[in-house]
């Protein structure tokens, strides 16, 4: 199939017209006029909103959409991790996984790693081979859902502040709904519009939208008119981060104990007072922005007209072809818990600002991470910006009122709990997705029932995000971080946590497409009986005077999760989680030695003998460099190590990661071995 030609028209309009600004030349590519009256109006151009956005223009395409985006143009936030409700919901409203991995990167599930101040054992756990998913350039990515909605029909602005008004009592909140009766209507909030670059070419200061979506994010633009957040106890997180590239020599020196540390998954680095992440990204931050939408545009293009990925070109071709520099970095952050007092009163020896006192001092309080950091990773100073090092204080919190007359909140200004396990992103397309649905149902009522639908819309809406999601999340999160305070509670509760997420291991991922059983799932902590075991825990562990537990406690715990992992085996016996965990059977017990998945896995990924970038098994070629062959890498019983080139562009390759190295050599060169 012959792929569409590519086009340079922003960069040529840019050359243009030098003075244009981003939001002026994101904006001008929409491809509806500028209504004051759209049928749906959400503010806030995140991906959470622009996901609302496609998902409803996929489902009611006769609906007329706006998303309005206060910044000139998409920048870079953290929040980078997917899982498989992301990824299955975009292949399915957008394009091909492979589309997605020339933009961003290739991820492979969770590895866990447990560490303390006196570097003795690190015990660890991961899970993966499941499901494709990807580590975000948030930049890129809410460019490449902008120019997916505005090629869809959807009117994306940039550069222009929305604020909300309630005269008369419109956008009445759920918790004060009435009965309605059959003459009323949906009054829903007024938005104002401020836009002082002149982004849109109008006169128009209010918007009457027939439906508003709060999207704002941590700003909580409307839900914050409905009270105070509401703060999540009975402690809270703060968050310090910064950006660094890999040093020259990579990980060749990594503690051995770090099993796997190169393999392209989230790291969660765990500590008694939190976690740290580690996520790879390929980042476009130096790329112009008219070159990139030019990037975008011949990807979207393509997509939109069914071509086969494997058709576009590579991610180093299309660098080159559209000036558009890239380069591999990686995020890193710790997530530490502000109810023990982890910092000294005097940091100045640390650094000069909060964000890098407190990122040092975590960093040099553990020895296994401070050899990780100075060994393998340099900083990158102000690499977005002004500033190098990242704050953001009191992470959990919901709004007491996510829903009302006319209006839905989702994503952050519904609520946010922690980065752990990412439900920024994973669990608020859920959220996202319940809202699209129901505003499908408002818009179908019949006239005389739409206040009704409206109400009645509007109160699951507000169980769902309020009382259900941000509260199982934040257990979840209370979950993990006591399970980081002793080595035998991260080892008991980690095997637990995946047992009770997933109850049927192969049959949970066989749906490719977004289900209502993604929303449910909540990236784990959605089923009744992880909240019930999770109660129990939190109900010896908690309230904790001291940072480590009693032994006593411990011991509960223990047994607790011991009895879970039997008793789960027994319910669902034909589960494989060898095939999932390196160092675990399919009973979710450790076993001693054993530093590789069992054969079988539904993904896996291998470096590209071109690049050196990791390659997932079902590609037919190498997405960042275009090489067809790849180099699987096996540990011999005699410890030794083989690397063997193999054909991308085989079927039956992935086979060789997987099964012996005599069985390799039916599908390879043997000539290539060395």
């Amino acid at each position: 199939m012959t792929t569409i030609p590519a086009s340079r028209r922003f960069r040529d309009l840019r050359r243009d017209q030098p003075n244009l600004s981003d939001s002026v030349l994101l904006n001008s590519n929409n491809r509806g006029q500028f209504t004051g009256e759209p049928d749906v109006a959400v503010v806030g151009a995140g991906i959470i909103g622009l996901c609302y956005a496609i998902h409803l223009k996929n489902t009611s395409p006769h609906l007329k959409i706006s998303v309005f985006e206060k910044s000139p143009a998409p920048t870079e936030k953290i929040g980078e991790s997917t899982l498989s409700p992301f990824s299955k919901l975009t292949s399915g409203d957008m394009c091909h996984v492979d589309y997605f991995l020339r933009l961003f990167g290739l991820k492979d599930g969770l590895q866990f790693y447990r560490i303390d101040e006196h570097d003795r054992e690190i015990p660890t756990s991961d899970i993966g081979g499941l499901d494709i998913s990807y580590q975000l350039d948030r930049r890129m990515s809410e460019l490449f859902f902008t120019m997916w909605a505005q090629k869809i029909g959807i009117n994306v602005y940039h550069g222009v502040e929305c604020g909300f008004e309630l005269p008369n009592g419109a956008g009445q909140s759920v918790t004060s709904f009435g009965p309605p009766s059959i003459s009323e209507d949906i009054i829903p909030p007024k938005i104002t519009l401020k836009d002082p670059m002149r982004s849109i070419e109008t006169s128009t200061t209010n918007i009457d939208a027939k439906l508003v979506v709060d999207a704002s994010g941590f700003s909580r633009k409307l839900t914050s008119k409905f009270g105070n957040k509401e703060k999540l106890g009975p402690w809270n997180c703060d968050a310090y981060w910064a950006y660094f590239k890999q040093k020259d020599g990579g990980f060749e020196n990594v503690d051995k104990r770090l099993n796997k540390w190169d393999y392209p998954a989230t790291k969660h680095m765990c500590f008694p007072e939190g976690w740290g992440w580690f996520i790879g990204l390929i980042s476009w931050h130096h790329a112009p922005m008219a070159n990139l939408m030019d990037l975008l545009e011949y990807m979207i293009e393509n997509a939109s007209a069914k071509v086969p990925a494997d058709e576009i070109p590579s991610t180093r071709d299309l660098s080159a072809t559209f000036e558009c520099p890239y380069e591999f970095i990686t995020s890193i952050g710790w997530v530490v818990r502000n109810d023990f007092k982890t910092f000294p009163e005097n940091m100045d020896e640390y650094g000069t600002g909060e964000g890098e006192r407190k990122f040092n001092f975590i960093k040099r309080k553990y020895p296994a991470l401070e050899r990780l950091m100075d060994g393998s990773y340099e900083l990158l100073p102000k690499y977005y910006g002004a500033q190098t090092y990242f704050v953001r204080k009191t992470l959990a919190y919901r709004s007491p009122v996510v829903a009302g007359d006319g209006w839905l909140a989702i994503g952050n200004s519904g609520g946010f709990t922690n980065p752990l396990i990412s439900p920024g992103i994973n669990a608020g397309i859920g959220g996202a997705v319940i809202a699209a649905n129901l505003t499908e149902s408002i818009f179908a009522a019949r006239p005389n029932e739409k206040k009704a639908v409206m109400q009645r819309c509007a109160r699951l809406h507000q169980v769902h995000l309020h009382d259900f999601r941000v509260p199982r999340l934040h257990l979840m999160n209370r979950y993990w971080y006591n399970s980081f305070r002793h080595h035998r509670l991260f080892e008991g509760l980690t095997a637990c946590y995946w047992t009770l997420a997933i109850d049927e291991v192969e049959g949970h991922y066989e749906d490719a497409t977004y289900s209502i059983d993604d929303t449910k799932w909540n990236v784990g902590s959605g089923g009744d009986e992880f909240k019930e075991f999770a109660e129990k825990v939190l109900k010896i562990l908690e309230p904790a005077d001291e940072l480590v537990p009693r032994e006593e406690d411990v011991e509960k715990v223990v047994a607790l999760s011991a009895e879970v992992l039997e008793r789960r085996h027994k319910l669902y016996p034909a589960n494989t989680w060898g095939r999932y965990l390196r160092e675990y059977d399919d009973k979710l017990q450790k076993v001693p030695g054993k530093l590789e998945r069992d054969p079988g896995g539904k993904v896996s990924g291998t470096r590209c003998s071109g690049c050196n970038y990791w390659v997932h098994n079902h590609a037919s070629c190498c997405p960042i460099c275009g090489s067809k062959s790849a180099v699987v890498r096996h540990e011999n019983v005699d410890g030794t190590k083989s690397m063997i080139e193999t054909d991308l562009s085989s079927s039956d390759w992935f086979k060789t990661a997987t099964t012996s190295l005599e069985d390799m050599r039916r599908f390879v060169n043997p000539q290539a071995v060395y």
